[in-house]
């Protein structure tokens, strides 16, 4: 089974979770309408009880759940009981706050409070963002041995949830065999913080990025997703014309994910496993 179009004829492990396609992400509040026509949603958990979320599962549509690994935003409910523990400074462009991975209380908030609580709400799995806080060209790189230690934590503590890992690919050596997917940002697209714009990649770029794809799927034999981004017509089209020749599942909207049109045809592809 292949799912590059890109002479690779390699396996990639967890067909199911590659056919979920069309997919998609809303971090705003969505509707079961918005949602029916797509195999699967990452969304914003805390704006769901259990029953809306069950309501968003009823016409077959798996729900994975976002849930931030190495930063936190003002407005979680649990900012408070971090920020008393202490940050290690601020992500300029969102705002959010560094985690301090080596307190064990930080440890413990995430996996005996925050996980469980959107466990219960009945989603079929999580969105592991943030990860990517503690890469090697950061001032938090030392902490790289306790992101993946947190990984493998929520895999053993949860291992029958879908586990999708947002970037930090320079995690995967260590953490390919705990989650099912990995999902990459930017790939024909990107947003420029600076200057509030989104813009396209030249080719010499789309290439290169286009090849990391396939080598993340080759090398650690797990299905791939992709996330771009732009708000406009001919931008969207671009896209879509760049990634369709890929045959991997990708998903394009604002940066802050907060649209789901009810065409995923418009916005996404739908993958065929063979």
């Amino acid at each position: 089974m292949t799912i590059l179009a890109c002479n690779n004829s390699s396996v990639i492990k967890n067909q199911s979770l590659t056919s979920s396609t069309p997919f998609g992400v809303c971090y705003a509040k969505v509707s079961p309408d918005q949602v029916r026509n797509y195999k699967m949603v990452i969304i914003e958990p805390d704006f769901y009880s259990k029953g809306e979320i069950q309501a968003l599962k009823q016409n077959g549509t798996k729900v994975i759940a976002y849930i931030t690994l190495g930063e936190v935003d003002k407005n979680r409910w649990y900012y408070p009981k971090l920020e008393q523990i202490g940050f290690l400074g601020t992500n300029e462009s969102w705002g959010s706050s560094y985690l301090n991975l080596k307190e064990q209380e930080v440890i413990s908030i995430i996996l005996d409070r925050v996980l469980p609580e959107i466990i219960l709400k009945g989603v079929d799995g999580i969105f592991l963002d943030t990860v990517d806080a503690v890469a090697p060209y950061t001032e938090r790189k030392d902490l790289e041995p306790n992101m993946v230690a947190l990984i493998k934590e929520i895999r053993a503590r949860h291992p029958e949830i879908t586990i999708i890992q947002n970037a930090g690919l320079f995690l995967l050596d260590e953490t390919h065999t705990d989650v099912d997917a990995v999902l990459i940002e930017d790939i024909a697209s990107g947003y420029d913080f600076v200057k509030k714009s989104y813009y396209i990649k030249d080719l010499a770029q789309f290439n290169e990025r286009k090849d990391l794809v396939i080598s993340t799927a080759n090398e650690y034999n797990i299905p791939v997703f992709i996330l771009d981004f732009s708000i406009t017509k001919p931008g969207i089209s671009e896209i879509k014309s760049r990634l369709d020749t890929l045959g991997v599942p990708y998903f394009i909207s604002d940066i802050n994910l907060t649209q789901l049109p009810d065409r995923p045809s418009t916005v996404a592809n739908k993958v065929r496993v063979k």
